[in-house]
């Protein structure tokens, strides 16, 4: 979080674990890492990192703009989000609405998880743009310092939500849920840790 540079670590062929106190890779003083977080796999030339069901998940730096699916988090500065769909209001009975502010249509909506597995603000997305960050936009984390002025973006269009980051200082990062290619310059938040991929 300082920007400084860590220790590096060698990925040998074909795999090397990545975890708290075991495997190849430990990162022994951050409670955020699992036992065995993370494996890193060298195939020809291509590297690909899966998570081993870890309690944090590992999370990439998106490059470009990313389609997110329904149950996919997000982290944004020290934000863990999860886009989930918004229940429809039922319909009405006898004619009788339900009491309540007039719903404008959302489909989906972004969940902040608190630590300990708490749900904190929950937020509908508008069709269209919905953007995120700590002094502008629908959705603000004025406290969190790591969270750029204008962060990212969530646009709706549809059934089709996409994120992007608008060139925030500390990235926007999308949870992996199967093993996924990584290359030079990628960055990898395993717990409170970020990782760089280099040559």
């Amino acid at each position: 979080t300082d920007g400084l540079p860590g220790a590096e670590y060698g990925v040998p062929a074909p795999e090397a674990v990545c975890g708290r106190t075991e495997g190849e890779i430990r990162i022994p003083d951050d409670p955020t890492v699992s036992p065995r977080h993370a494996c890193f796999r060298v195939q020809g030339a291509a590297l690909r990192v899966e998570d081993l069901g870890s309690a944090n998940g590992t999370f990439v730096r998106i490059r470009r703009p990313h389609r997110l699916a329904v149950g996919e988090e997000i982290r944004v500065g020290r934000q863990l989000l999860r886009l989930e769909p918004l229940p429809r209001p039922p319909p009405a009975v006898h004619g009788v609405r339900s009491w309540g502010a007039p719903d404008p249509g959302c489909r989906f909506r972004l969940s902040q998880l608190l630590e300990g597995g708490g749900q904190g603000e929950v937020v509908p997305l508008l069709e269209g743009e919905n953007a995120i960050g700590r002094e502008a936009g629908r959705i603000s984390f004025p406290s969190d310092r790591y969270v750029s002025a204008r962060h990212a973006r969530i646009d709706v269009r549809g059934d089709a939500v996409t994120l992007v980051d608008l060139g925030s200082s500390n990235g926007t990062f999308v949870r992996i849920s199967a093993p996924t290619e990584v290359a030079p310059g990628d960055q990898l938040l395993l717990g409170a840790q970020l990782l760089r991929v280099e040559a």
